[in-house]
C-alpha cells in the first residue's frame, strides 16, 4: 500500500480535482485515482508528497537530461534571470541566445546554419513545416501543397504537427477536417535492436522497404514540399525503431525529388539513441555489428544532415521550455530580400529566443563538456540491454528492444500472448502499481518503455527491472 500523503494535501487534491485540466487525460479517472503530487527532484528521482522516492524512468516525458535539480542548471536559471529575464527577440538579441548557438553549432552537421527559437517541440515543428512550405514556393515550386511522413510518427499536439503524426491514431481521427495534406510512408521495425532477433529473410526485407520508399518518391514526390520523421526511433508510436539504411535513402530520395528533409529530433537528440544526434547513425548496419557494442556500431555508421532540424526537451536539460530548429543557408536564402519583397518568415512567440532557457540550455550543453555525459550514456546502454534481457524472459513480454539509453517491449497477456485490450487499462494500473514501489513508468499502450536521466546509475536499471518483473508476475498470475 502506498504511504498516506500529508493532512495538507487533501485540500490541494480539492482544488486540483475542482479546476485543473490535465494532459492526455480522461479526467474522470482522477475522481478515484487522483494525480501523484511531487513535491521535489533530486538527480534521477522524483520526490513525491507522501515522503517517498521514486526513479524518473521516462525522464519526466523524455526532457530530464542530467537529472532533476542539477546544481549547473539551477545557477544558471538563477544567474541570468536576476541579470535579463526576457526580451522580445524581433529587432533584439542577447548573449544567452548567441551563446546558445555557438555552443550548439559544433554539434550538428555543418550544413545547417541558421537557428529559430521557438518554444517547445511542437511549434519546432509548426516552423519547420512552414519554413518548407514558404522555401518551396519562393524558390518556384508552385505545386508542392503536401508533405510526407512515416506512418506511426509523432510530432507533437498542434494542428500543423498533428497533421503529419500518425493518420489513423488518438488524434488525427478527430481532427481530420482541420489537417495538412500528408502522405505517408510505413517502414518496417528494424529486427537488429531485439534483445533476441529473428533475423531470417531480413536482407530481403529491407531490400524490399528501400524499393517501397523509392516507389513512395516516385509517386508523391513532385507534390511534396518536405519530409518529416523522427529518426531511427518514432517515440510516442511505441517506441518503432527503424532501420538507419531507410534514413540514408530517404534522404536521397528527398534529394533527387527537391523535397526538403525535416528530422525531428526533439526526443531523440542529446545522447538518448548513443550518439548525440541519432541522424549521425544514418548509415548501414551489418549482422554481426547488431551483436556488438553501442561504440562499434557508432563507428560503422555515417551520418544524414537534413535540411532542418527539430530540437527541443532535452535542450534545456528539461529545466525550462525553449526549442531550435535549424536550417541550411539554401533554405535561408529563399527568404533573403528587401522588405517590401514579402519573402521573410513572418512567423514568432512571445518567449521566442528566452533569455532564461537559453542560459539553461547553455550549462546543459556545457555539461556534455565538463561531465562524462555521453560515457555515462554508454554504460546505460549496457545496464539498459541486461535489464531488457531479463525482461525478455517473462512471458507477458515480446519484442524487448534497445536502442542507446532506451529500452522498450510490448506487454502482452500471456495466456493468448495478444496485447491486453483497452478497457482493461492493463498499462494505466501497472504505471500506478510501479509508482508505490519506487518506478515512475507510464507505457504507451502496450509499449512499456524506459528512458531515464543520463545520469541514471546503471545499478538502478536492474533495480527497476526486477520490479517491473515482480509487478508483471502479480497483474498477470493473481488477477
Amino acid at each position: 500500500m502506498p504511504t498516506p500523503l500529508p493532512p495538507d494535501w487533501t485540500d490541494r487534491l480539492a482544488l486540483d480535482r475542482a479546476h485543473v485540466w490535465h494532459p492526455f487525460t480522461q479526467m474522470q479517472v482522477h475522481e478515484t485515482d487522483p494525480p501523484v503530487p511531487v513535491i521535489g527532484g533530486e538527480g534521477c528521482d522524483l520526490l513525491l508528497a507522501n515522503g517517498e522516492r521514486v526513479l524518473d524512468g521516462i525522464s519526466s516525458w523524455w526532457t530530464c537530461l542530467h537529472g532533476h535539480g542539477h546544481p549547473r542548471l539551477v545557477s544558471a536559471l538563477e544567474r541570468q534571470a536576476a541579470k535579463l529575464d526576457h526580451v522580445m527577440f524581433a529587432g533584439f538579441t542577447h548573449e544567452p541566445a548567441l551563446e546558445l548557438v555557438a555552443r550548439l553549432k559544433p554539434k550538428l552537421p555543418a550544413r545547417l546554419t541558421r537557428a529559430f527559437f521557438s518554444d517547445n517541440g511542437s511549434t519546432a515543428v509548426e516552423v519547420a513545416l512552414k519554413m518548407a512550405f514558404q522555401a518551396q514556393l519562393q524558390r518556384g515550386e508552385q505545386g508542392r501543397d503536401r508533405f510526407g511522413a512515416l506512418r506511426g510518427g509523432y510530432h507533437g499536439d498542434t494542428l500543423g504537427a498533428v497533421g503529419v503524426g500518425e493518420l489513423e491514431n488518438f488524434m488525427t481521427g478527430l481532427f481530420s477536417p482541420l489537417l495538412l495534406a500528408c502522405e505517408r510512408l510505413e517502414v518496417p521495425e528494424d529486427p537488429r535492436r531485439d534483445i533476441h532477433p529473428d533475423l531470417a529473410g531480413w536482407p530481403a526485407r529491407l531490400d524490399a522497404a528501400r524499393e517501397a520508399l523509392r516507389a513512395f518518391f516516385h509517386m508523391h514526390g513532385g507534390r511534396l514540399a518536405a519530409f518529416i520523421a523522427e529518426p531511427l526511433i518514432q517515440c510516442a508510436g511505441g517506441m518503432r525503431m527503424w532501420p538507419p539504411e531507410l534514413l540514408q535513402e530517404l534522404r536521397a530520395q528527398c534529394d533527387a525529388h527537391r523535397v526538403y528533409l525535416i528530422l525531428d529530433e526533439v526526443a531523440t537528440g542529446f545522447g538518448r539513441t548513443g550518439t548525440f544526434l541519432a541522424c549521425e547513425q544514418g548509415g548501414s548496419i551489418s549482422e554481426s555489428d547488431a551483436s556488438g557494442s553501442e561504440a562499434k556500431l557508432r563507428d560503422r555508421w555515417r551520418g544524414v544532415a537534413p535540411d532542418l532540424l527539430c530540437l527541443s526537451k532535452g535542450l534545456t536539460g528539461g529545466t525550462l521550455p525553449l526549442s531550435l530548429t535549424w536550417a541550411t543557408d539554401e533554405l535561408y536564402g529563399h527568404f533573403w530580400g528587401t522588405p517590401a519583397s514579402g519573402r521573410a518568415f513572418l512567423h514568432g512567440h512571445s518567449y521566442t529566443g528566452n533569455a532564461t532557457a537559453c542560459a539553461v540550455a547553455c550549462a546543459s550543453l556545457a555539461l556534455f563538456d565538463d561531465e562524462p555525459v555521453m560515457a555515462n550514456a554508454a554504460a546505460l546502454y549496457g545496464a539498459m540491454l541486461a535489464a531488457f534481457t531479463a525482461l525478455a524472459a517473462h512471458p507477458a513480454v515480446r519484442q524487448a528492444r534497445v536502442l542507446g539509453a532506451i529500452g522498450a517491449c510490448r506487454l502482452v497477456d500471456p495466456a493468448t500472448g495478444a496485447a491486453h485490450p483497452p478497457e482493461a487499462r492493463f498499462g494505466w494500473r501497472l504505471h500506478r502499481r510501479a509508482l508505490d514501489h519506487g518506478l515512475l513508468v507510464r507505457p504507451i499502450g502496450d509499449c512499456l518503455y524506459l528512458l531515464p536521466p543520463l545520469s541514471t546509475p546503471p545499478a538502478r536499471l536492474a533495480e527497476a527491472a526486477a520490479t517491473l518483473l515482480d509487478l508483471l508476475d502479480g497483474m498477470t498470475t493473481r488477477e
